[in-house]
């Protein structure tokens, strides 16, 4: 007897039903896809000048030795890679502009040109403004600022030197005046002893002057070691070099003789050597991975990480935006997992935002100091959304006086901050000109960023490698400090970082449930001999698949790409009740498959390891994750519903 035709189609209408469900639910998320991205706009500072009479154009990767003559030739500039790796590479170019040529001309005329994908004016970029200005270097500061460096006083003010007298008088009792030492190298008789390496229960390294590093106990390194030392995880330093591992150029700094290095490049004198010559990436690049537990001087956050030293800063700490750019894309090309930039401008670079985005799709998480302008203002690279930026707080943990702060903070980190005393620098190894292989302590945001640096390599070495779950991790498992504009999600905590990765990539309870009911898919339901065991199996392995896959997927095609929404989502197990159901038992195939997505949902959900991170997307993603759910759990009903049916005696 044939069933009437409003029964046929009342399966049909259910279905397109769940499915305008779906899509109603995806609708929020939608719009944070489409929001057009917020164009960068320069920070405002009338004392700070990135003009120069040259131009930067990156071409397209394919770009031929002849579109490179057709476009030398239609502006006649004098275009020069940027590298040897740029020829061969991301073909980025630059040229001084000639007499008579006017900028705006010579980019219209390069921005038509179908190989051209960005031309702009070069911008300059340089290490952010020292807190403590270096003598002989006049920052523009909010406030007079002094330093004692060898006895000797120095000080800015608008931008003018003072010399001794006038420094005196200046001083009186204005309470806007800071003096504390600019950087200070470590009585060799002070620090605290530790003693030996303990058991990996409670590890300690044995540092002689690891007492000192305040701010690692702020982070809770040490439990953090418990989990991950980062080993396996390059950290590509883009800074002024770094003093120690393979360099030809001068001698390695002491506290490196451990370190693990990977090659990596000088980009301002194009050579393979990248030595510090300036001091700066070498202090960096200690706080990430220098030499721990070897006797010596201090420790790094993530020791057993891999340095890949970039230099595209000069000795006097300054770099054009062609060479960041070309050792971002060499970055990415060349291993590196985590890229650190503690260097910055006032003005944005779209050469610069396009190598971000390029290593951000291959999977490098990129961290930036904030910079130091003392005020409100987060500077480039730091304001790209594929960047990590990272504010700065003192040993008190509240926001350091010159730190940038903004609504692109990401969270907050130990920078130090010297304003009572020098014991609340930042302390690692390092190379100065006149001062030599020391132990300076130091302070910016330059050095709160490689704290957040370290700490996801130490995520990435207990797997979360995807830059979006990096972030998440990183500003989850954050200290709450109030001010999101001053501190982003808080304040670092390598302790509850390295928690919140275990959780997400450590086995679990919920995991071995799921293993238990894929074998109970061999036997339940299978009353009737009838019922093969190739029918059980693929009960198993689709509950297995709706199980394991979304999160397979994501890690391939990024935590926050759309394509997500095809197999985090219902829509698979929709598909397959649809063909499947009018086909008898093989329609438990899709409930198989609804179960195992509901446990997946349900996993991702309790260890925070969800694809479309709350860092991207808040809590536009709660609708679709619940209507998801309810939709998994409407067909396994139906299929149970059925199955009952059929086990029920015919009459």
């Amino acid at each position: 007897m044939n069933r009437p035709a409003s029964n046929k189609l009342r399966p049909a209408a259910a279905t397109l039903g769940v499915c305008a469900a779906l899509g109603l639910a995806a609708v929020p998320m939608a719009r944070v896809w489409l929001t057009p991205e917020e164009s960068p706009q320069p920070i405002v500072n009338p004392f700070v000048s990135d003009g120069t009479d040259r131009v930067v154009v990156d071409l397209r990767d394919d770009a031929t030795d002849s579109d490179v003559q057709r476009v030398r030739q239609a502006t006649g500039l004098n275009l020069q890679f940027a590298s040897p790796f740029a020829a061969s590479s991301d073909k980025v170019m630059e040229a001084s502009l000639t007499p008579g040529q006017t900028e705006q001309g010579v980019l219209d005329t390069l921005r038509r040109d179908p190989a051209v994908e960005v031309a702009e004016p070069e911008v300059m970029y340089s290490l952010p403004n020292n807190p403590y200005a270096e003598p002989q270097q006049a920052w523009e500061v909010s406030r007079v600022v002094a330093i004692h460096e060898a006895g000797r006083y120095n000080a800015m003010h608008d931008g003018t030197a003072l010399g001794d007298g006038a420094l005196l008088r200046a001083l009186g009792d204005s309470p806007e005046f800071v003096a504390a030492p600019l950087i200070r190298p470590v009585d060799e008789t002070s620090g605290s002893e530790n003693g030996d390496a303990r058991t990996a229960e409670d590890f300690k390294p044995n540092d002689p002057r690891y007492g000192e590093q305040w701010n690692f106990q702020m982070v809770g390194a040490e439990k953090a070691w418990k989990k991950s030392r980062g080993k396996g995880v390059i950290v590509a330093v883009i800074d002024t070099g770094v003093a120690a591992g393979p360099v030809k150029k001068g001698k390695p700094c002491r506290d490196f003789n451990t370190t693990r290095f990977v090659p990596g490049y000088d980009f301002v004198n194009k050579n393979n050597d990248a030595f510090d010559d300036h001091g700066h990436g070498t202090h960096v690049a200690g706080t990430i991975a220098e030499s721990t537990n070897n006797n010596e001087g201090v420790a790094g956050l993530a020791f057993d990480a891999t340095i890949m030293p970039l230099k595209v800063l000069s000795a006097q700490g300054y770099g054009t935006s062609a060479a960041i750019a070309d050792a971002i894309r060499w970055a990415a090309d060349h291993g590196a997992n985590v890229i650190n930039m503690s260097l910055g401008s006032s003005s944005p670079s779209d050469v610069i935002h396009s190598a971000c985005k390029y290593a951000y799709k291959k999977g490098v998480t990129i961290v930036c100091a904030a910079g130091n302008s003392f005020k409100e203002g987060v500077g480039y690279p730091a304001a790209y959304p594929e960047c990590i930026a990272v504010s700065s707080v003192g040993p008190t943990g509240n926001l350091a006086f010159y730190s940038s702060y903004g609504k692109q903070v990401a969270l907050a980190a130990p920078g130090g901050d010297m304003s009572n005393g020098a014991e609340g620098g930042i302390l690692q190894n390092t190379i100065l000109k006149d001062g030599g292989d020391e132990y300076y302590r130091f302070q910016g945001t330059s050095m709160a960023s490689p704290h957040v640096a370290a700490v996801a390599a130490l995520i990435e070495a207990q797997g979360v490698t995807d830059p979006a779950k990096v972030r998440e991790v990183l500003t989850a498992s954050a200290t709450p400090k109030g001010e999101k504009i001053k501190y982003g999600a808080g304040i670092l905590s390598a302790e509850k970082a390295t928690e919140k990765a275990a959780q997400q990539t450590g086995p679990n309870a919920l995991q071995g449930i799921v293993a238990v009911m894929a074998g109970l898919m061999l036997t339940v339901g299978m009353r009737r001999r009838r019922q093969s065991p190739l029918l059980r199996g693929m009960m198993a392995v689709s509950l297995l698949a709706a199980f394991f896959g979304p999160d397979w997927f994501a890690a391939r095609v990024g935590a926050d790409s759309a394509w997500n929404l095809l197999t985090f989502s219902a829509l698979l197990p929709l598909a397959l009740f649809a063909a499947t159901r009018r086909s008898g038992a093989l329609v438990k195939v899709a409930g198989a498959a609804a179960l195992g997505l509901v446990l997946s949902m349900t996993h991702d959900l309790f260890v925070d390891a969800a694809p479309f991170t709350t860092a991207t997307f808040g809590a536009t993603t709660l609708p679709w994750i619940y209507t998801n759910l309810a939709a998994a759990f409407t067909i396994i009903a139906a299929v149970t519903t059925r199955a009952w049916r059929a086990t029920r005696p015919q009459r």
